[in-house]
């Protein structure tokens, strides 16, 4: 990552929990990491996470999305919330990645990619939200 290292960048949104709103969202996520020097590798692997995890809410969530992402020092950090009813997509076990596709279990990849892509995955419910924090370090 270039020119975001000495400093600290921050993008913030709030918006309906919609799946017609993601598109726009997702790109000007990708567009303000871009411009905040994100390698283009890195990128790819946060839009990942950042479909996977909106998708899921603007799927089953419902409500509002409220979306901080900084960068200072070379950590990124996402905290994704939302007024959905509570659910905690870590206490899902990982899924069988050995098992045959039609073996497999629906759901759960998703957020296996995440963890597997960040270096730290948290979820708390607090003051009636849903709240997915997870960070890197470039």
């Amino acid at each position: 990552m270039k020119g975001a290292d000495a400093m600290s960048v921050e993008f913030t949104r709030s918006l309906p929990a919609a799946i017609e709103q993601l598109p726009g969202l997702l790109d000007a996520i990708q567009a303000w990491l871009e411009e905040a020097g994100v390698s283009g590798g890195d990128i790819a692997r946060l839009m990942i996470a950042f479909d996977e995890i909106l998708s899921n809410i603007a799927k089953y969530g419902g409500g509002r999305i409220d979306l901080a992402i900084t960068i200072a020092d070379g950590m990124f950090r996402a905290t994704i919330a939302d007024d959905g009813p509570p659910f905690d997509p870590l206490a899902r076990p990982a899924p069988d990645t050995d098992l045959d596709i039609d073996e497999r279990s629906i759901g759960g990849l998703g957020i296996h990619l995440v963890r597997e892509m960040m270096d730290e995955v948290v979820y708390t419910y607090e003051n009636g939200q849903n709240r997915l924090i997870f960070s890197k370090t470039f």
